[in-house]
């Protein structure tokens, strides 16, 4: 895997947490909290803590230590 894939994967899943928080403000504005949102919500949070954890993995090996 080299730095354009793991850049590539940081933004992906920025932007999916992104949608997926979109998704849950217009469900639960429309129809208020149910099973959906609450799956978004969970869905938003994976994907963020992913990407962030990547991002920390990346800035590291850049910097030029090793990831933990």
């Amino acid at each position: 895997m080299n730095n354009k894939n793991i850049i590539l994967q940081i933004v992906f899943n920025y932007i999916m947490s992104l949608v997926f928080i979109w998704f849950t403000i217009n469900s639960v504005s429309t129809e208020g909290w149910g099973i959906f949102p609450v799956l978004f919500v969970l869905f938003a949070t994976s994907d963020f803590v992913r990407a962030s954890k990547l991002l920390d993995i990346y800035l590291k090996i850049k910097k030029g230590g090793k990831p933990k």
